[in-house]
């Protein structure tokens, strides 16, 4: 089932650092938000749409029905819902439009226009021609004939993605405040008791406004009790965003599939951040030899262009109590690996828009595109 969310008025996403207010009073915001978001969403929503004691969930109540706790668990497992992919998007005359995280080994010129993105060029490592501490033919270099160039941002089309995984720069991004806004608001925190304000209680939150057609997409499997559309509760501060099923076109993978076969290398562009137990390395991989398996396929990481580690945390409605915080590498990241057996139909089959994080798999983290290089 493919949904479409649009928000109904301002939303709320917290990032994963700690807030409570007084001296530290900005609750600071993230959006995207992590799948865990929306997978939470969906969980609630499916519950109180079938069983209106909604808080007992947490108490295994055996009255709930059977098949309802089979799709979307309890509150200590999940079932078997799966949430496949989750993006930004776009809802027009010609339908929903997926709408990507800017991967983060695209750049363009430093302090010139935005408009020329370039892509880096893999090169053998040469101790001739710079030194450093890592060993020799372990890590390959890439470089630019360009000067002076940063680290681009924004978001890219289905199009432009495109473009990007069958090896060629991009020609158009969308900025991020074509798709939301950022508002902050400022409150102070009262006391049940006395009904007047708390000392050092005041704080300020961010949120995000969305423009309008501007939204979430959802591709969601394992269940059959999510109505086709509705009102769900998504975020903080109890706002809510519609949402109705719909359908939308993905990336053509034979092209791209050809590049890769002639190659013999690829790369993983990270939709959605993935957890991994190494920290930034892929559990598959030997931290030694750069060697090992990606969903059961034989490979070698050659390189890696990843984003600062973020915070995934959340709240357990059914529990009462913070969830256990874990450090995920970025949405857009890029993992760079050569096949060393010939396997690029099961890399595609295991890998593209499948997951591969070491944790939450089901959740949607560590959802993955594969592009030619």
């Amino acid at each position: 089932m493919r949904i479409f969310i649009e928000p109904n008025d301002v939303l709320m996403f917290r990032d994963g650092r700690p807030f409570s207010g007084g001296d530290d009073h900005f609750a600071r915001g993230s959006c995207p938000p992590p799948p865990s978001t929306i997978y939470g969403a969906l969980r609630s929503h499916i519950l109180s749409s079938v069983w209106s004691e909604f808080d007992s969930f947490g108490n295994h109540n055996e009255k709930i029905p059977e098949y309802v706790c089979r799709e979307i668990g309890t509150p200590y497992k999940t079932g078997t819902l799966i949430l496949k992919q989750f993006l930004l998007a776009k809802v027009g005359k010609a339908g929903v439009e997926p709408i990507y995280p800017m991967p983060k080994d695209i750049s363009w010129q430093k302090g010139k226009s935005k408009k020329n993105m370039f892509l880096p060029s893999v090169r053998d490592f040469n101790e001739t021609d710079i030194k450093t501490d890592i060993p020799k033919g372990l890590l390959h270099l890439w470089y630019s004939m360009e000067d002076a160039l940063e680290q681009s941002s924004g978001f890219l089309y289905g199009s432009d993605m495109e473009q990007y995984l069958l090896g060629k720069p991009p020609q158009n991004f969308i900025n991020q405040k074509d798709i939301f806004d950022y508002e902050e608001r400022t409150g102070i925190r009262k006391s049940k008791l006395t009904r007047s304000v708390k000392e050092s209680g005041l704080y300020s939150v961010e949120y995000f406004r969305f423009k309008k057609n501007f939204g979430f997409i959802a591709d969601i499997n394992g269940i059959q009790s999510l109505p086709e559309k509705g009102i769900i509760r998504l975020g903080g501060d109890h706002r809510s965003a519609r949402y109705f099923e719909t359908s939308w076109n993905d990336i053509p993978v034979e092209p791209i599939r050809k590049i890769v076969n002639e190659n013999k290398r690829f790369k993983l562009i990270l939709l959605t951040p993935s957890i991994f137990k190494n920290g930034w390395l892929p559990c598959g991989i030997n931290p030694q030899t750069m060697s090992g398996q990606i969903r059961g396929v034989d490979v070698k990481l050659v390189g890696a262009c990843l984003g600062r580690p973020i915070g995934i945390g959340g709240f357990d409605l059914a529990q009462k109590m913070p969830k256990i915080m874990k450090r995920a590498v970025p949405s857009g990241s890029v993992y760079f690996f050569e096949i060393r057996k010939n396997n690029v139909d099961k890399i595609f089959e295991n890998a593209w828009l499948n997951s591969i994080s070491d944790e939450r798999v089901q959740e949607g983290f560590g959802i993955s595109l594969i592009g030619g290089y």
